[in-house]
């Protein structure tokens, strides 16, 4: 059975290649940065009167932006950062007293070194797509003085019309 190219699989690809040891490390960091979280709010909500029930979708999408990161999506590596930015707006906001901060901090840390990682220069070229290469594309490249268009450009995600 043939996969159509429009409809990839979200979390990984049809013919699935081992992501580089950056990524992985970065998808764990972001996966134990949802643990922390996660903890943090359990506590708080023990604690306190907050209600931190808005708080479960950041944290399920956050893991799942994680999984898709190590699938090689692109789009990964910006909507974890998004909502791990958000997850830590929201700890701000309810942090009290040491553990609190600690885990503030923590969760801080976490999300930094996992950017540092995702955006390396040595993994780029697991998150750009080499299918999308067109006929079009593949000439333009043998004649010598012609610029690609802008959908030729590597890494896009959108098809030429």
């Amino acid at each position: 059975m043939a996969i159509d190219p429009a409809h990839l699989p979200i979390f990984g690809d049809p013919e699935p290649t081992d992501a580089p040891a950056p990524v992985r490390a970065a998808s764990v960091l972001l996966l134990l940065n949802v643990g922390v979280t996660a903890a943090h709010l359990a506590v708080v909500s023990a604690r306190s009167d907050h209600d931190v029930s808005l708080s479960v979708v950041p944290i399920c999408l956050a893991m799942g932006f994680a999984l898709a990161l190590r699938g090689g999506r692109d789009w990964a590596r910006v909507a974890s950062l998004l909502v791990a930015g958000l997850a830590l707006l929201l700890m701000l906001g309810i942090a009290e007293g040491v553990l609190g901060t600690a885990a503030l901090v923590l969760s801080t840390l976490l999300v930094v070194a996992a950017a540092h990682l995702m955006y390396r220069s040595d993994v780029r070229d697991y998150f750009v797509v080499a299918d999308n290469e067109t006929d079009s594309d593949l000439d333009s490249e043998d004649m010598p003085g012609e610029v690609p268009s802008a959908d030729a450009a590597r890494g896009s995600r959108t098809p030429p019309r």
